[in-house]
This record gives C-alpha cells, structure tokens and sequence, in this order.
C-alpha cells in the first residue's frame, strides 16, 4: 500500500509540475497586440482575412477569422490610387489600437499563380524599442509565377497559403568612441597640446600662503599681551 501511495503522489506532483509550467508558457506567450489583415484577393473590395497576433515573448503568428462574411474595409479609407489596379494584389495591415496607422503592400497579383499545391506568404513586422508597430513588409509567392502566367502555364486550382510572420525590433546599437577634439592655435595652425595635470598644492598655493601668514601672526599677539599684564 505504501508503494501504491507513494506512486500516485509522485504522479500527482509530476501533473502540478506539467499545468504549473504548462501555465507559465502560456502566461509567457500572451498576446499584446493585434493587427488587422484585409487584402482584395477575390474581389476590388478589402475584406478582413485574418489578424496579427503580436506575442509578448518577442514571436508573433498568424490567425484566420474564418467567417462566411468577415468585415469589410471601405475604399473611402484606402488613400492609395493603384488598389483599383487589377494586377495588383494589395494587403493591408492596420493595428486595432491605432486606426490611423494604415500600412498597405501592393504587390503584383500574378505572383500568387503558381502550380504548386502551397503558397507561402510572409509578414515581417518591425517595432520600436517600445514595442510599437512603425513598419511592415510583405512578400508572397515567387517573381517566376508572373512568367509562367503570361506562358499560360498557371492552374486553376487555389493553393493552400502557409503564412509565416517574423518580428523585427530596433535595438540600441554600439556607441562611436569618440576622441577629444585637438585645439589648434589659429596663429599657428598648430596644435596646443594641454598642460599637464597639476597636484592640489601646484594649484592653489597662492590662496595657501597668505592663509598661512593670518594664521602664523595672529598666533602671537595674545602671547605677547600675556607677557606684557606680568611684567
């Protein structure tokens, strides 16, 4: 019985220990900020294809709606004159938190034909040291798709889209070790090399002295009046 105990609480510690850290990676990876993605892939209009989950762990992923009717972007808001084009497919990353801060990436829409059964896309998100969201690149698809379509070589079926996001955070780089700058004497256009560095005493010696006379003089009039009240 003791056995039989004694194993059943070391696999009950042994599940704390997995929740507790189970918990903690999760606690870890927390999302902190969200961003919206909208693209005119099926049609002129940006609908809402997924967001942009930034994690506080520094990584971030991405996460499809998946709804039958996701919101749409009205075009009043796109301040960009070539999303009408119809070569171009055009993604949209706008952060939740901020409306005003609108990021759109044209890119050209025959990149996205491909033969193959996948199509990888990737978002690289850049931060300040703060973690704000001041820029955002996106690449899909490969420049020879574009050959291949105007070839006619292109199918019909839709790839499945692997998306990939990468963080990128600004750092404080290495500080320049900067020399003093040379002092150059304007009459000789020569350098002036500075005086060497002098001790306390080499200094201020002539505040010293006459400190030291008071000091010495004033020392032996009380001396002498002493001498005088016994005589």
């Amino acid at each position: 019985m003791r056995i039989a105990e004694l194993t059943s609480i070391y696999l009950l510690v042994g599940g704390l220990l997995v929740a507790l850290a189970s918990g903690s990676e999760q606690q870890a990876a927390a999302v902190s900020q969200t961003l919206d993605v909208f693209d005119n892939r099926k049609a002129s209009k940006f609908m809402q294809r997924g967001e942009l989950q930034l994690l506080t762990d520094g990584t971030a992923q991405y996460h499809s709606i998946g709804v039958q009717q996701p919101p749409q972007l009205p075009l009043s808001k796109v301040f960009f004159e070539p999303t009408t084009d119809p070569a171009l497919y055009t993604v949209i990353v706008q952060p939740q938190n901020n409306a005003s801060a609108r990021f759109i990436l044209p890119i050209k829409r025959c990149r996205l034909s491909t033969d193959a059964k996948k199509l990888e896309e990737t978002f690289v998100v850049h931060q300040t040291e703060k973690g704000d969201v001041f820029h955002v690149d996106y690449d899909a698809g490969k420049s020879e798709n574009c050959v291949r379509k105007q070839e006619g070589r292109q199918s019909d079926k839709e790839p499945v889209v692997f998306t990939r996001v990468l963080v990128s955070r600004q750092a404080q780089g290495p500080m320049p070790k900067l020399a003093a700058a040379a002092n150059i004497d304007m009459s000789t256009g020569k350098e002036v090399q500075p005086e060497p560095s002098k001790s306390f005493l080499a200094k201020y010696w002539y505040y010293l002295i006459p400190i030291v006379l008071l000091l010495m003089l004033g020392g032996e009039e009380p001396q002498q009046e002493g001498n005088n009240r016994r005589q």
